[in-house]
This record gives structure tokens, sequence and C-alpha cells, in this order.
């Protein structure tokens, strides 16, 4: 296939012919995921406007801040004691946290950013809570187990 590289644009004269160099444009960059059959393959999107950068950033954390609160949410309505949940939904908070700071901190403003980030953190905070009475309650299980069977230390 060939290397092209295509600029679409809507302007009301028409038949205008617009070149770019698109290794020197700054903007939030995408590569899709949907690869449909008959379809212009399409490997890279810039977004070069700041607002419609931020508008998709913000979308794609609120969406991801949604599924940790119905994680969360889902962990504290069963009692099972399945730390697997816990640690992973807590690695995927650490992980947008970083991801925040590294990657979506220049897009952002810096409220959304400061207040985003303080969400993120109470989710962690609950989650680390939840985690070590977790651990706490099958250490003090295990020592009563033992102190049943005769066995001490």
């Amino acid at each position: 296939m060939d290397n092209k590289s295509y600029h679409i644009s809507k302007s009301k004269t028409k038949k205008e012919t617009m070149y770019l160099e698109y290794e020197k444009m700054d903007g939030y960059k995408v590569n899709p995921k949907v690869n449909k059959k008959d379809a212009i393959a399409v490997n890279k999107i810039v977004f070069v406007n700041p607002e419609f950068s931020e508008k998709i950033i913000r979308k794609k954390i609120d969406k991801k801040i949604d599924y940790l609160l119905s994680q969360l949410k889902l962990i504290d309505s069963d009692d099972s004691g399945d730390t697997g949940t816990i640690k992973k939904t807590l690695l995927d908070a650490e992980k947008l946290r970083i991801q925040i700071i590294n990657e979506y901190v220049k897009y952002l403003g810096h409220t959304y950013e400061s207040l985003t980030l303080k969400k993120i953190e109470i989710i962690i905070n609950k989650l680390r809570f939840k985690l070590y009475t977790m651990k706490e309650l099958e250490r003090e299980n295990y020592y009563y187990n033992q102190k049943e069977n005769g066995h001490s230390r």
C-alpha cells in the first residue's frame, strides 16, 4: 500500500489545495483501532484544535473514572474477600493517574486536571484501605485458626 498522507478540512472555497508539514504538527495523536473492509486505512490521527483535543481526553478520562467507580461499588457490595479484583482495580487507577500526569496534562485545563487527580486519589485510597482491611481480616482468621487447632507461636 502507498505511504501517502491526507488532510481533510472543510472550507467554503472549492478545489483548494493545502500543504502541511505533518512532522511539525503538534497536537493530540490517536491511533485508531477499528479497521473495516473496503474503507480507507487510517493509522494515525492528529487533533490540532486544543478545545477538541481537551473534549476527547475529558470523555476518555471520565469513562475510565466511571469504570473505576463501578468497580469500587462492586467491591464494596461484594464481601467475598477477593483481593485480586481490588489489586487489578488499584493498578488501573494508578495507571490512569500516571497517564494523566505524563500524557494528558498538557491538553487539560489546570482545574480539571487537579480535580480529576483528586478524584483518582480518593479512589486509590479507598481501594488501598479495602485491601488493607481484607489482609488484616485474613491475618486475624489465620491466627484464630492456629489458636483453635492448638498451635501456638
